[in-house]
């Protein structure tokens, strides 16, 4: 996309790092809600766990990067998006690829 008189670099860095914060705290969101309602599912769970913490990380990453171009701009505001959702496809099946791409005993992520 070239860039026009009326969008500088900042904005455009700053959109994508929003898009990035908003996809990550939709991912979030669908954690919090299947780690409640797994129930007994353990090894589900530590999988589930394992890739918030990994989210939790990159959200923080994320904060901090944006308040580095905007101090004034606070990161939580931002909503969810499910665009992170998209290479699993759609509907449940989607979900449940999601889940079965989260690692199992420690192997790395697909």
């Amino acid at each position: 996309m070239a860039l026009t008189m009326t969008r500088t670099r900042t904005q455009t860095a700053l959109t994508k790092l929003a898009e990035r914060v908003a996809n990550v705290h939709g991912e979030l969101a669908y954690l919090e809600w299947r780690l409640a309602a797994s129930g007994s599912e353990v090894a589900l769970r530590e999988r589930l766990g394992g890739r918030r913490g990994e989210l939790l990380d990159a959200r923080e990453a994320l904060y901090i990067t944006l308040r580095q171009f905007d101090p004034a701009l606070d990161p939580q505001t931002i909503g969810t998006l499910d665009a992170w959702l998209r290479p699993f496809g759609r509907g449940n099946p989607a979900m449940k690829r999601y889940e079965e791409s989260l690692s199992w005993e420690g192997h790395p992520r697909k």
